[in-house]
């Protein structure tokens, strides 16, 4: 699965690499490493020109009850591609609401008997790169306002991503540059959505051992990539 992303990019380089506005992000300060359960705002790419906040963790726009909104959005952090065109959460947002994830990279967590082991994984020649998101707003009838949420969305892993997430066998879905701007076409049939839900190739991937609390510590403290 992915729980954990890491951007080294701030506003300015964002807009630059994407051609979109970053007004609405402009005290973003990076490096940032996002946990998908702190459900903190993080900067995605819709088909508006702005860069905006949305939260890691989908609220579907049908929910009705608040108390419910925790347990839902811990359950929607991420969406499996072979049943998200099926599943109640996802299968409007797949279809009218994509979204671009950028990332520097993401981790995994590797298992060996009573311990496990966070890789740090990244592009080989792309230091800045999109995972492939769905997102939702929702409205809260008791306080009268809107959310924006997403979900990064999780295909079968390539051989090196099931050496990193043994446990499960699951990767995000990385987006190549030129697929970037028709993940957010609102004109694609499913039949064409789908055949963006493919795992990368392994070759283009790199992963590095980090330290087991790296959670804890500054995410631009160079001493966090060190042998496990």
């Amino acid at each position: 699965m992915c729980y954990h992303i890491f951007l080294a990019a701030g506003p300015e380089e964002l807009a630059r690499h994407f051609g979109r506005k970053a007004d609405l992000i402009r005290n973003l300060r990076p490096p940032v490493r996002a946990c998908a359960f702190s459900h903190l705002p993080y900067p995605v790419l819709t088909g508006d020109e702005q860069i905006q906040y949305s939260r890691w963790g989908l609220i579907p726009y049908w929910l009705r009850r608040p108390e419910d909104v925790v347990t839902v959005r811990n359950q929607t952090v991420n969406a499996r591609a072979e049943t998200i065109f099926e599943n109640a959460s996802f299968r409007v947002p797949i279809r009218q609401r994509r979204c671009l994830v950028p990332v520097s990279g993401f981790y995994g967590w590797r298992h060996e008997q009573h311990r496990k082991i966070p890789l740090y994984v990244t592009l080989k020649e792309r230091p800045l790169f999109s995972l492939a998101g769905i997102y939702d707003r929702w409205y809260c009838r008791a306080t009268a306002a809107w959310t924006t949420t997403f979900s990064i969305i999780t295909t079968e892993a390539n051989p090196l991503m099931r050496y990193v997430n043994n446990a499960n066998g699951r990767m995000p879905v990385i987006l190549r540059p030129d697929d970037e701007s028709r993940w957010l076409s609102p004109a694609l049939s499913d039949a064409q959505i789908a055949a963006l839900l493919k795992s990368y190739p392994e070759q283009e991937l790199h992963s590095e051992p980090v330290r087991c609390d790296f959670m804890h510590e500054v995410a631009a403290d160079p001493g966090i990539l060190v042998p496990a």
